[in-house]
């Protein structure tokens, strides 16, 4: 029961700052750094999940991982590759 308690907080992290990046379409104040080792990280805690076939880890860090994914994506859509556009 912690562990499902404690990977829904977690996953909930990363929703108000995806939220606001697309309502402001800024992501100049988000660490890349942040989000590489947050998503590694993530992936890590799910391999070890799904090692040890625990379940809360295996939801928890799936839904972690798309959400810290969208971000990583569009930070890097929005600060790296769209200035090479141009």
């Amino acid at each position: 029961m912690i562990g499902y308690l404690a990977g829904t907080l977690t996953t909930l992290a990363f929703a108000p700052q995806l939220l606001k990046t697309l309502k402001t379409k800024s992501t100049k104040d988000i660490s890349l750094l942040m989000l590489l080792c947050s998503t590694t990280g993530m992936t890590l805690w799910l391999y070890h999940g799904l090692l040890i076939k625990d379940m809360a880890l295996i939801v928890a860090n799936s839904v972690s991982i798309a959400l810290a994914s969208m971000l990583l994506v569009y930070k890097l859509k929005k600060d790296y590759w769209d200035l090479n556009v141009q």
